[in-house]
């Protein structure tokens, strides 16, 4: 049995239901993963059909215009379809490098996710109020409805993900240190597609840390987060995705937010030859709040890709989102977000703001943000902002002694604090500035 584990013992759990593994985003005539369950199944047997419906997204589209999704098609890749194998220690794991063992160091749970494998490091035994399953042992959830989004890529990993995992909180529980959540992704031409569902309860409040990075080769990661807060519940999720830079992300973020719950997400994107983000918050119960944020730097030819969505539901609902970029070299960003506020959202407060520094002749950042309001007595606002460095701010420096080139790097750091400082994990702050500092000393 995967589901409900209970953090005490070190045990393995290995499930035999190979079915061997089918090309990357060829749908016709594949068989879906199966699952114990007909409720998954038949969801699967869904996904796979709107996957085919939709089609494999294009630039022409609205959705995916500026994107190099066209690249995907130049991969030879393969989706491996067993059910993944579990193993559970007590501790920490050994043989981290730098950036990920500080963040693990300080974590309550550890999760390392690879393609048909997971391993749990339980250090703080949160087993009463806390538990992982995979998808495939639990009963059929009130949530499953969420799981299908209208995207392509996210429909297909939900028919074809081995490694679909669900942490819930119990209510009124408050996990204080972070649940970290690695991907480790290979570089053996595998498609992965991780999905992760985290429940919160009632009351109860948890801060999830994702950390995706891969080897030095060519490698495609499709990753799929949901979370269902709960009412009264808090929710704090960062995301910082530093692939090599022949690698490839495509991933889907959306939560489900009830009456009086809070999210705090942010998006830390650095690496990647393609990186794309999708995130949404859905603010479905009154005086739900959303707080979405985001640093990213982009660098050589890189594309760093983001689309978002504040869709109010409800009354007396608040969003507030801020998004900050540099580009240098030949690179390229694009930001398109919607605020939209449906029918019955009075008295709702949503604003969007993104930001961007050009550091380049040959850098790019294209900024696009909408309103969509179908109700009254609402506030939003949304403002965009794409130049280079102010040069009276570089002068102002250099009349101080501070070289040109110290002196650049010292305001980009500063046009990034506006994020950190909001941020409520320090570990993650920790990480997201060594990422920074790492790509100043490459451009500048």
């Amino acid at each position: 049995m995967i589901g409900e584990i209970i953090f005490e013992i070190a045990i393995e759990v290995t499930v035999s239901s190979e079915i061997g593994s089918v090309q990357a985003f060829e749908l016709e005539n594949q068989t879906v993963l199966g699952g114990d369950g007909s409720w998954l199944t038949s969801l699967r047997e869904d996904a796979r059909k709107k996957a085919i419906e939709i089609g494999f997204p294009a630039p022409s589209e609205e959705i995916w215009r500026y994107s190099r999704v066209e690249d995907l098609t130049s991969l030879s890749l393969r989706v491996g379809l067993s059910k993944p194998i579990i193993k559970l220690f007590d501790g920490v794991p050994p043989l981290l490098d730098g950036l990920k063992a500080s963040l693990v160091a300080s974590s309550s749970l550890y999760l390392e996710v690879a393609p048909g494998s997971l391993d749990i490091y339980d250090q703080a035994k949160n087993s009463e109020v806390l538990s992982v399953s995979h998808i495939s042992d639990i009963t059929k959830p009130h949530w499953d409805e969420y799981l299908l989004m209208d995207d392509f890529f996210s429909a297909y990993s939900l028919a074809y993900s081995q490694d679909h995992y669900v942490i819930s909180i119990a209510d009124n529980a408050k996990i204080d240190e972070p649940i970290v959540i690695s991907y480790r992704v290979p570089g053996e031409d595998v498609a992965f597609l991780p999905r992760v569902v985290v429940v919160l309860g009632d009351g109860s409040q948890a801060n999830v840390i994702e950390f995706i990075s891969s080897e030095p080769s060519v490698s495609f990661v499709g990753a799929n987060f949901l979370s269902c807060l709960g009412a009264g519940s808090n929710l704090y999720h960062y995301q910082i995705q530093d692939l090599s830079k022949d690698g490839y992300i495509v991933a889907n973020c959306s939560a489900r937010i009830s009456d009086h719950a809070k999210l705090e997400f942010g998006v830390f994107s650095f690496g990647g030859s393609y990186a794309r983000v999708r995130a949404e918050s859905h603010l479905d119960g009154a005086d739900a709040k959303a707080y979405l944020k985001a640093a990213y730097f982009a660098s050589g030819s890189q594309m760093l890709d983001f689309r978002t969505l504040q869709d109010h539901h409800a009354p007396n609902t608040f969003s507030e989102l801020l998004f900050k970029g540099a580009v240098s070299e030949n690179s390229h960003s694009v930001y398109s977000g919607l605020v939209r506020i449906e029918e019955g959202a009075s008295r709702s407060d949503a604003f969007q703001t993104n930001r961007n520094l050009v550091l380049s002749e040959g850098a790019r950042a294209d900024s696009v943000p909408n309103l969509d309001i179908r109700e009254n007595n609402v506030r939003c606002s949304h403002a965009s902002a794409v130049g280079p460095i102010d040069p009276e701010m570089v002068f102002y420096l250099e009349s101080r002694g501070i070289d040109p080139e110290r002196a650049k790097r010292i305001i980009v750091k500063g046009f990034f604090n506006e994020i950190m400082e909001g941020i409520a994990s320090s570990e993650a702050v920790e990480v997201i500035n060594e990422l920074v500092d790492i790509k100043l000393r490459e451009t500048l």
